[in-house]
Formats: C-alpha cells, structure tokens, sequence
C-alpha cells in the first residue's frame, strides 16, 4: 500500500527541500486569507519551477521504496526465526501428507486451498518440479481460507487420506484440474471416481479428528504470517506466493549447496 500525500503536502515539501520556506508548526498559525496567499505563492513558483516535482516524487518514492524494503527484511527474519521455533510441526507434522521422495534431501511445504486459483496454476509446475527432482519431498498442507466450500473440500480431502492413502495423490491431482468450485460434493465426486467409498468419507468428514490437521495448518500460517495462498516454507525461509519453477530449482539447488538452511 502506497502513501498519499496532499498537494499541499507536496508543495511545502518541494519549498523545504530547495530551503524557501518550511511547512508551519501548526497549520492554524495562518488565518484562511493568508493560506490562500501562500498556496498561490507556491502554486506559481511550481509552474515555474516543474522539475522540482519531479524530483520531489523521485525522493519520496526512493523513501518509500527503502521503507518497504526494510519491512521485507524485517517480516523475513521474523518468518525465519518462527520456522527454526515450529520446524518439527512444519516438516514432520501429525496426520499431515507426504508426496515425492518421503526420504528425500529436500522438504517444500505448500499451504494450499482446492479453490485457489494460484494454487492451480502452480500446480504445474508442482507436477514438473517433483517429476525432474527424484530427491525432492513435497509436504501438502490443507489451508481453505477461501470460505466454507474450500473448507468442505480440504476436510474431505483429509477423510481421503485416512481413508485411502495410497489414492490420496489421484485425489489431489483430480481437485486441482477440476472445473468449478471445490466443495464437499465435488469432492466427494472425485474421490468416488477412485473407488472410494463415499459412506466411509462421510464418517470421517464428521470425525473431530478430522479438523485437527486444517486447525494446525491455521495456526502454522499464523505463526508464519502468511496471509494467502499458495505459501510455501523451503528451508528456513517462508515464501508468500507463487513463484516460477525456475526460481524454485534455484532456491533447491542453492540449500542442497548449503547444506540445511539457505546460504
């Protein structure tokens, strides 16, 4: 989010920079005639003078780029540290699913909804990383922050996985492909298209048990502050949001050099 500043604003900032003049202590030290006498002063010397506009949006947008940078810096140390506290919940979780390699070097953990469209679109990059990287494990990790439907789906999503395990896969890659909105019913759809049997899905759905791993899910996000999806911890560091294959065998490659955690 950018800042917004007044005309006003601009204009006394211009005068301050080029030393003519200083914006007032307390802008009710001037009676309304004298403010307009000192906006039209302003205003002509401006028309006069339009490359100190230029500059002025420069300096402050420099100032506002280092800001935003520095909160960068500062969310992603945050984030690392909460990844060394939480690490044995994050990679090695209860009832949470593992794809890929199981006892692979690597571990990339994805927060995701079934109704997120990013999601769907880096699914396939998902599908080439893990086909190319044979040492790669994938840990899923069910986040439906996208309303009751998302989270309709993601708790049968989990009744598939205690359900049929080995049919978890086939179910991910049919939810991720699908048309229209994820919720319980096209869910369970698909899960039936495997031959699951939808009775046992339905007790599970309703099984308490069942809400744990979303629950956990939840309160990881929160404690990584992620605050949409898809998100993804790979090593020490928390990504917010897609990014590239490219950039993710680059990452991958870079902390198998490394060693545990990023250079």
């Amino acid at each position: 989010m950018r800042h917004r500043f007044s005309p006003i604003s601009y204009l006394f900032a211009a005068l301050a920079l080029i030393g003519v003049t200083s914006a007032p202590a307390n802008a009710t030290e001037f009676n309304n005639l004298q403010k307009k006498e000192i906006e039209t002063i302003i205003s002509d010397y401006l028309l006069e003078n339009p490359d100190l506009i230029r500059k002025v949006f420069t300096i402050l947008s420099q100032q506002e780029a280092e800001k935003q940078q520095q909160a960068e810096l500062e969310r992603a140390e945050k984030a690392k540290q909460a990844v060394v506290e939480h690490q044995d919940e994050i990679f090695n979780g209860k009832d949470q699913i593992v794809l890929g390699n199981p006892k692979g070097d690597v571990t990339l953990v994805e927060f995701m909804d079934y109704n997120c469209g990013y999601c769907k679109q880096a699914f396939g990059s998902m599908l080439e990383l893990m086909d190319k990287d044979k040492k790669l494990r994938v840990v899923l990790k069910e986040w439906p922050i996208l309303g009751p439907q998302s989270q309709e789906a993601a708790l049968v999503a989990v009744a598939v996985t205690k359900a049929a395990p080995d049919k978890y896969w086939d179910f991910h890659k049919a939810m991720m492909t699908m048309r229209g909105t994820a919720n319980k019913e096209t869910a369970l759809r698909e899960a039936e298209k495997l031959g699951i049997a939808r009775d046992a899905l339905e007790k599970l759905y309703e099984d308490k048990s069942s809400r744990e791993p979303i629950q956990d899910a939840y309160r990881l996000a929160d404690v990584l502050n992620l605050n949409g999806t898809p998100g993804y911890v790979l090593g020490d560091e928390v990504i917010p949001g897609y990014i590239s294959l490219e950039a993710f065998e680059s990452k991958i490659s870079n902390l198998r050099s490394c060693g545990s955690t990023n250079c």
